[in-house]
């Protein structure tokens, strides 16, 4: 919650400072930045690559994501623990029917909860793991910039047929074919 606070935006232009006549001086933010800095910080903490990237607004989202899972895998292994005991003790005891569940059904709730809670504790480390390659291909990406003036032109051309052709019957044909052509520039 601390963080909400922070001024947030897309992308930060490097700031400049006139030194002298002849001297500029550049935002070290960019020629300095690590990527290794941000993933090892990010590993270490969970969002902190991300703070050190300024992708503030990307921090709800590890900690909504790690907190929801972590809660998930938590929740599972309590209701697994429950439904465990009462498993155990209706094996031990030779009782068909607990509390208005049967024998089966607990066992099921049993097995599923075990399961879901194994699934929950993979996908929380997948999402570590994510948020820690996030941080760092950001930290690649900080002073990649995207020209306004990338264009994809895609126009007809008639392809000479007798350069593709080398076979004997066919090389004396003098015909073309039509095409499209794709150039992306920028």
């Amino acid at each position: 919650m601390a963080f909400f606070c922070l001024h947030v935006q897309a992308q930060d232009e490097p700031s400049f400072e006139i030194v002298d006549a002849d001297t500029v001086s550049v935002d070290t933010f960019f020629t300095d930045h690590s990527p290794r800095k941000a993933a090892m910080l990010s590993a270490v903490f969970p969002g902190m690559g991300q703070v050190y990237n300024r992708k503030y607004w990307k921090l709800p989202i590890v900690y909504g994501g790690l907190g929801a899972l972590g809660y998930s895998a938590v929740w599972n292994s309590r209701q697994y623990d429950y439904f465990f005991d009462i498993y155990k003790y209706m094996t031990e005891n030779g009782v068909d029917e607990y509390e208005g569940r049967t024998l089966k059904e607990v066992e099921w709730y049993k097995d599923s909860h075990l399961r879901y809670k194994n699934l929950f504790i993979i996908l929380t480390a997948g999402f570590y793991a994510i948020q820690i390659v996030d941080a760092s291909v950001d930290a690649h990406l900080i002073d990649y910039d995207i020209s306004e003036d990338i264009s994809l032109t895609v126009d007809p051309v008639m392809f000479d047929q007798t350069v593709f052709l080398t076979t004997a019957p066919l090389a004396g044909r003098n015909s073309g074919t039509f095409g499209l052509r794709c150039c992306l520039s920028f």
